[in-house]
């Protein structure tokens, strides 16, 4: 039984949700870091569509710096209740900073 999952019975210090964030956590590998990538896609494409609809122009850094920044934030939330790792809040960090770097380098106003 060494290959079983852990369940919520197993982390008896948490109370509330965590038990079963935590079990989820430790059962299905980067369940968080996947569920961070599809909040990152669903608000790329919601704020890109925004844009678009508002300006009738496509600016997709703009959509891109927006999400990232968003997941940022996010990434920290999850960090801080031990959901995802330290390197989670990097990458995310490192994309705002490579995509507001792309943004100002193409803006020709």
């Amino acid at each position: 039984m060494s290959f079983a999952c852990k369940t919520i019975i197993d982390y008896a210090g948490s109370n509330g949700a965590m038990p079963l964030l935590y079990s989820i956590r430790d059962c299905i590998p980067f369940a968080f870091q996947s569920i961070l990538f599809c909040i990152f896609f669903i608000l790329f494409a919601g704020s890109y569509f925004l844009i678009k609809n508002k300006t009738g122009r496509a600016k997709v850094l703009i959509s891109l710096l927006s999400s990232s920044f968003v997941l940022v934030v996010l990434s920290s939330l999850l960090t801080l209740a031990q959901l995802v790792t330290f390197p989670t809040v990097l990458f995310f960090a490192f994309l705002s900073i490579i995509f507001f770097i792309m943004l100002l380098l193409s803006d020709n106003t």
